[in-house]
């Protein structure tokens, strides 16, 4: 008797998180950040399928070849940062779907993501997408993004472990993200001319950056020829993008503590260092 009263209540509770689960609200995204910032805010109330993807080169495609946005169902509800956003990830007319632009247009780039003093203003508008969307829930949204912008300001205040540190700059987007924590960064004139493949002069610019103590940082955006010559060299340091099922506060803070290592290769206290 016992166990078929334990397995009817097991029946009960399965047959409702089935229900829970359904509820769910089921939002698509056209770009990677707005995944980050739409699976944090939203946390467990809400589904997150992005269009568009970084790849493992860091390059942003059509994630799984175009199939994610082809199986999207008519009606289905999208956040877009603007209509041109929309159009570069498929999406030609609104007509098909409900689609939230949360800027008409995007008054920046989208490089400007990573600048912590950009990505909040986005996340607000995130806010206000998802509660149109879902009004019971709005003092759960709110209190994801209050955590968000906490916990953003949190990591950035890790990030002063890099104050004053010398960075030459050949990042394509992660230079702000170094302003930030307090660097002191240097973008080489040559730049774009180095992007372009012709290295005349960058040996010698790597040579005495090093010699003066400052760090050689990349990232996914930087062109790619230039990305390929500076990969693997000794005292040249890469930041990596988030993967979109990070928690960006914690990625970014794990981050700059990361860097603080590899640049002083000093360990954390209580660790020991790698060999």
């Amino acid at each position: 008797m016992a166990t078929k009263f334990t397995a009817l209540i097991l029946g009960i509770l399965l047959l409702a998180g089935g229900a829970n689960a359904d509820d769910k609200l089921n939002v698509s995204v056209t770009h990677p950040w707005l995944a980050l910032l739409v699976s944090f805010i939203g946390g467990p109330e809400v589904n997150v399928t992005a269009i568009r993807i970084w790849n493992d080169n860091g390059d942003l495609v059509m994630a799984e070849k175009g199939k994610i946005l082809r199986e999207i169902p008519d009606g289905a509800k999208i956040i877009a940062l603007d209509e041109n956003d929309a159009k570069d990830s498929g999406i030609k007319s609104a007509n098909k779907f409900t689609v939230k632009y949360l800027y008409s247009p995007f008054p920046v780039s989208t490089n400007s993501l990573y600048d912590p003093s950009v990505i909040p203003f986005v996340a607000q508008r995130v806010l206000t997408a998802l509660s149109e969307w879902d009004s019971q829930n709005y003092p759960y949204y709110q209190r994801r993004l209050a955590e968000f912008q906490v916990r953003l300001s949190s990591s950035i205040l890790v990030g002063q472990v890099l104050k004053d540190m010398n960075i030459a700059d050949f990042s394509g987007s992660s230079g702000v993200l170094l302003r930030a924590a307090g660097c002191k960064v240097e973008r080489p004139k040559e730049i774009e001319t180095w992007q372009k493949g012709n290295f005349s002069g960058l040996r010698e610019y790597l040579d005495e950056a090093k010699n003066k103590g400052a760090a050689i940082i990349f990232d996914d955006d930087t062109p790619p020829v230039l990305k390929r010559y500076l990969n693997g060299k000794s005292d040249v340091y890469k930041l990596e993008r988030p993967s979109l099922e990070t928690d960006y506060p914690s990625f970014l803070h794990e981050q700059y503590i990361s860097l603080w290592q590899k640049i002083t290769e000093k360990p954390l206290p209580g660790r020991k260092t790698k060999r």
